[in-house]
């Protein structure tokens, strides 16, 4: 009898093991493979502005990229756009953010390490846009690469850093568009 009441919670400690050792592979299992899928940070140039005057609007030809932005985009889901806090960027980041239904987050161009950082830690497809002076800077902050500032003639410069397994990769596209002026 002392031997049966003895070897019954041994079994039941080996079933404990067990389940606790399995469950604990199945959320490592279930943490890798989030973490396999990765995340995508795109950045963007606002569109085509209307003057050099302080904070100007968009173009008709911006406003039109600017819809071909969101149609672009439609396939991609984002999780978030983000804007400086500009006429120009807004009114390029509103249509995709509205496609999207996405409120538009403000960001503070003089900040990019900062919003570097919270876009990694934030780990969520989203879309930056910015200026020609600091789209290409941010997206080699972000890729651990050092690129410089472009020309402010370039409207269709599409960047893209993929995040997955620990490895960032930048690649870039341009626009297709064509004003309908």
């Amino acid at each position: 009898m002392r031997n049966q009441s003895v070897a019954m919670p041994k079994s039941l400690l080996l079933i404990g093991i067990f389940l606790i050792a399995g469950l604990i592979s199945v959320k490592a299992n279930s943490q890798e493979s989030s973490g396999s899928t990765g995340f995508s940070i795109y950045l963007i140039r606002h569109a085509e502005k209307q003057s050099t005057q302080q904070d100007p609007a968009l173009t008709t030809c911006g406003i039109q990229r600017a819809n071909q932005y969101a149609a672009d985009f439609s396939a991609v889901e984002l999780q978030a756009v983000y804007s400086s806090d500009y006429l120009r960027t807004r009114q390029t980041a509103n249509p995709i953010a509205s496609h999207q239904q996405l409120q538009l987050v403000v960001y503070d161009p003089r900040q990019l390490k900062d919003l570097a950082t919270r876009l990694i830690s934030e780990q969520r497809t989203a879309l930056v846009v910015g200026h020609s002076n600091t789209t290409a800077v941010l997206a080699g902050m972000l890729a651990n690469q050092e690129l410089g500032e472009f020309s402010e003639t370039e409207y269709d410069r599409i960047y893209r850093v993929d995040f997955k397994k620990g490895q960032r990769n930048i690649t870039l596209t341009r626009q297709e568009f064509t004003c309908s002026l």
